[in-house]
């Protein structure tokens, strides 16, 4: 079983615990391609009575035939929920919106009461390398956290305000950023090879050949003939003998060649794939 939990991410969640009475709303980020992989159980159960939104990152390098299913399922639950491309032009054409949508119960709630509105406070949370910080640079329109394409990049909580300028109110926000942040034990094998495979978990805790042959016999079973369209080999074989006769092609160690097929993956060489596949109509 992989299991990754460094000691700040136990610390950030503890902070967060703290810090969550004083947000208005809590902005969950999700990897599109592992939508039920990277939802943090530990985050859902701090949450569960702050009004919640939910984002699909990186929609560009998930199954759109997928990604579709996860939202509906997502919006047939209640639930706020959106996917975003934050390499587009205008990714947050339908965020606002949302979000005013969901903030709506408390902001007509607080006019009741006399209170006077005020630019709303957001917590942004999500798994290690899920694009909080590109998408946080984005909705500011500068570069104002550290962007990386592994996990750990961000190490503690900061206030961030977006929107100064707007001459509605109701359009201006306070964000919280936070570090990535996974939970103690995975419930099941394929959770923490999914996480893994995505870039959540540091490569230096993980097996990489066992996680390769993983990734090759997902591919075979969910999207045939990917791997012999990217590696001209056969896919009739066990995955092990995958890692080894295309090792033999290419000239180079098994290690090697799984840390090949793992950074094809992230870098989208198989194309648009969705690790967690559903079947809800």
């Amino acid at each position: 079983m992989i299991q990754w939990y460094p000691g700040h991410m136990a610390k950030a969640m503890r902070e967060m615990g703290e810090l969550v009475k004083l947000v208005d709303a809590v902005v969950i980020l999700i990897d599109a391609r592992i939508p039920a992989s990277s939802i943090n159980p530990k985050l859902e159960e701090l949450f569960k009575n702050k009004t919640c939104v939910y984002i699909f990152t990186k929609k560009d390098k998930a199954d759109d035939y997928y990604t579709k299913k996860w939202l509906n399922r997502y919006k047939k639950e209640g639930k706020y929920a959106i996917s975003i491309d934050l390499k587009s032009a205008n990714p947050f054409n339908e965020f606002y919106p949302l979000l005013r949508e969901a903030l709506k119960p408390k902001r007509e709630k607080d006019l009741k009461k006399g209170l006077k509105i005020r630019p709303a406070k957001l917590m942004i949370v999500g798994i290690p390398n899920v694009g909080k910080s590109t998408f946080i640079n984005r909705l500011v329109g500068k570069k104002v956290v550290a962007v990386g394409d592994k996990p750990g990049v961000t190490k503690q909580q900061q206030w961030i305000r977006i929107n100064e300028n707007s001459k509605q109110v109701i359009d201006k926000y306070e964000l919280l950023d936070t570090p990535g942040v996974l939970w103690p034990k995975f419930e099941n094998e394929i959770t923490g090879y999914h996480l893994a495979l995505t870039g959540a978990i540091s490569d230096n805790v993980v097996n990489l050949e066992h996680l390769a042959m993983y990734l090759c016999s997902f591919l075979k079973k969910n999207y045939e003939g990917r791997l012999t369209k990217r590696y001209d080999i056969s896919e009739d074989v066990e995955e092990h003998e995958v890692l080894e006769n295309l090792a033999l092609k290419k000239r180079i160690s098994v290690l090697e060649t799984a840390k090949m097929i793992i950074n094809d993956y992230r870098n989208d060489a198989f194309q648009k794939i969705t690790l967690d596949v559903i079947n809800d109509d």
